[in-house]
């Protein structure tokens, strides 16, 4: 009996072994698969269904693994219980960073300012809160967002204010960009403004790593203002944030032309600022530790560099403030410097696919944003790219000449795969591509690569000192390279083009298919190819709204210019109102604001008298009504009736039916985007039923922290 009892311990013990060593990316893709589901459910699992849904699958492959001793099983398996796993950690991770709701009201903060951002004409303070009017303590909210006119107070400093705050808003339009969702996993319970003046206090109390924080959260920003002030004025803003990660003193222009030129990734510290600057200090300490000769004839000087590059890799982590998509390009790096220090091979499909899980464990809801998306799918490209040309190449040129060309050759070859590789990505989320990124990158990457970066290694290493001058200034006058050149390509016809948005499903297939390319064999990558071109049919088949109605009542809508599609006009009830909600609709049928005629509808397309408007959009009567005495006789004679000022009552409800939409509809499902298509009108609400069984659609469990 004991004897068996070990037997089957010994086999339930080594069949994780067994799954890991079997096809690891496989199983990671399938770990992300079963984020993605989470995300996709419209509603809440419960994690400890999950934990025995996991435990089972797990229990049914050994029970069988006795009976059939070939690797059939694991094709199952492995898919089977990583997605069961992903899943349970997205709903374990959601429901672990769960914070109270606030009501809209106002309340009496007090806290440590975390961050400064800029916000148009004015600021954002996200405080980390440590007192709330209104919540005993536990529960309160742990983190707060409010906007303020001037920047009063720095990061690191304790205030006490009055504010307005609110929930997080939803989508503007349906399937769009959730600011809740985001607010959630950010811990942020409310935003909101500032009314009166902020008093500056003592906090006390404060445990360690709180003290910590804010500390380093105003060492950053006071490092921000000693290299502003001993920057190049011109270029000065980016350096700040290519050093510290603090962007509000970017100039609007400048973050425009490097968007348009494609150089947009050099503004957030990510891989690419990260590997240079801890790559830049692993090549400087090996070439230091090569010249004492006694030394490196006897050890392996790269593994002493490798620690050096992985302890400066892990202050720019903290220096630029650690967020999400640094974090993911720092575990990247520490892979790849755990790698050559335990002599294995640095760059390689598996060393991405652990990064990918690491980072998927720490913060499961990446995988929706675009950052990790993009990220992850550039590294990935590139190692699939670099693993077949490098078997074909000479391994070191000889010569400078040749030096050159092969460098040259392969910067090349890097942006046009990277870039190839997160354009589809880029397109779907935000519907707008730089025609001339390739080139963009080509002209400006080599001065980044080769001078910015360094200069801003030399840069940290000289502040302690006080010598931070020179290089801040050859880091400027780099930087400055970099600006002309973006200037230049964005200046150029038709420099950013606009696609419509894609739906999300669509996006979910073409991850699909590049995930097949990178890790599939001949014919699964001829699948992928398939695959990903039956993607891009539906999203170019797939219909955009014609119509718009805000959660206010603000309408837009489309109509083409002399009969034409390229050269449209949005009609508008107001220029001022709903900008933001305009923008995205704009941007989900593949138009830019500055091709577009804006215009008020009541102006030049609509039949108006004090208490109605009505037009014809695609053939269907739309009535603009601000009364709810109006209501019936609308109905009977439109197609759809929105009451934009209050709620209809419940005869005219009854009558209308389908076609009106009024305050009660807004307040329930937000703005609506609508579809005509011959007789037939559809509204799509922005905050769906199943939305609302999420935890950041609906107020979550008060808990303490």
């Amino acid at each position: 009996m004991v004897s068996k009892a070990r037997a089957l311990w010994a086999t339930v013990w080594q069949r994780p072994t067994r799954i890991i060593a079997y096809d690891f990316e496989w199983g990671v893709a399938a770990f992300a698969a079963g984020i993605a589901l989470y995300f996709a459910l419209p509603f809440e699992p419960a994690w400890r269904i999950l934990v025995l849904i996991s435990v089972s699958i797990y229990a049914l492959y050994v029970l069988s693994s006795r009976f059939d001793q070939s690797r059939r099983a694991l094709w199952l398996v492995v898919p089977l219980l990583s997605a069961s796993l992903g899943l349970f950690r997205a709903t374990w991770h959601s429901d672990a960073v769960a914070e109270p709701s606030v009501r809209e009201s106002a309340y009496t903060v007090t806290g440590w300012i975390e961050a400064v951002e800029r916000s148009g004409t004015g600021y954002r303070w996200r405080i980390r809160v440590t007192e709330f009017d209104g919540y005993g303590d536990p529960p309160k909210p742990y983190r707060v967002r409010i906007s303020v006119r001037k920047a009063e107070a720095m990061a690191g400093d304790a205030v006490r204010l009055r504010a307005i705050l609110a929930p997080p808003p939803p989508p503007v339009m349906p399937g769009g960009y959730d600011p809740a969702r985001k607010a959630y996993f950010d811990g942020i319970s409310a935003y909101g403004f500032r009314i009166g003046t902020p008093e500056f206090v003592d906090l006390n109390g404060l445990s360690w790593e709180a003290r910590a924080q804010r500390s380093l959260a105003k060492f950053r920003y006071q490092l921000a203002d000693r290299i502003l002030a001993s920057s190049p004025e011109a270029t000065a803003g980016l350096q700040v944030a290519l050093l510290t990660g603090v962007r509000s003193y970017i100039p609007e222009e400048q973050i425009i032309a490097l968007r348009t030129a494609g150089l947009a990734h050099v503004l957030a510290i990510s891989g690419l600022h990260m590997g240079l600057m801890s790559g830049g200090a692993f090549y400087l300490a090996t070439l230091l530790l090569v010249l004492i000769a006694p030394l490196s004839r006897r050890y392996d000087v790269r593994k002493p560099a490798a620690i050096i590059g992985a302890l400066v890799a892990t202050a720019y982590l903290a220096l630029s403030g650690a967020s999400v998509a640094t974090q993911r390009a720092f575990i990247m790096v520490i892979i790849v410097y755990l790698a050559v220090i335990l002599d294995r091979r640095a760059f390689s499909m598996r060393s991405v696919s652990l990064a990918a899980l690491i980072t998927l464990l720490l913060h499961p809801e990446s995988l929706v944003s675009a950052g990790f998306q993009m990220s992850f799918a550039a590294v990935a490209a590139l190692v699939v790219v670099y693993q077949y040309w490098q078997g074909g190449r000479q391994a070191y040129a000889q010569g400078l000449v040749a030096r050159t060309k092969s460098g040259l050759v392969t910067l090349s070859i890097t942006s046009l795969v990277a870039g190839s590789a997160t354009g589809g990505y880029a397109i779907m989320h935000f519907g707008r591509m730089a025609t001339y990124g390739f080139l963009g990158n080509l002209l400006a990457m080599p001065v980044f690569t080769f001078v910015v970066m360094p200069a801003a290694l030399a840069t940290l290493i000289a502040i302690p000192l006080g010598l931070e001058a020179v290089p801040l200034y050859v880091m400027g006058q780099a930087l400055n390279v970099v600006i002309i050149v973006s200037d230049w390509v964005s200046g150029w016809p038709g420099a950013l083009g606009h696609v419509k948005a894609a739906p999300g499903w669509v996006l979910g297939l073409y991850s699909v298919a590049f995930l097949w390319m990178c890790l599939g064999g001949p014919r699964l990558r001829i699948a992928a190819v398939v695959l990903s071109g039956l993607c891009f049919v539906a999203w170019a088949t797939h219909p955009v709204p014609n119509m718009r109605v805000s959660d206010q009542g603000r309408i837009a809508f489309w109509e083409a210019k002399d009969g034409t599609q390229d050269a449209q006009t949005l009609y508008v009830s107001s220029k001022r109102a709903d900008r933001y909600g305009r923008e995205q609709f704009m941007q989900r049928a593949g138009e830019g604001e500055e091709a577009v005629t804006i215009t008020p509808y009541q102006d030049a397309r609509a039949l108006c008298d004090a208490l109605a408007c009505r037009f014809k959009v695609s053939g269907h009567w739309i009535s603009i009504i601000s009364h709810p005495s109006e209501v019936m006789e609308a109905c009977e004679n439109s197609d759809l009736v929105v009451l934009t000022q209050r709620q209809a009552g419940p005869v005219a409800r009854r009558g209308c039916g389908d076609k009106l939409l009024d305050r009660r509809n807004f307040a329930r499902g937000g703005a609506h985007d609508i579809y005509l298509s011959g007789d037939t009108i559809k509204t799509v609400p922005a905050v769906t039923d199943a939305r609302k069984e999420r935890p950041w659609g609906k107020a979550p469990v008060l808990r303490r922290r």
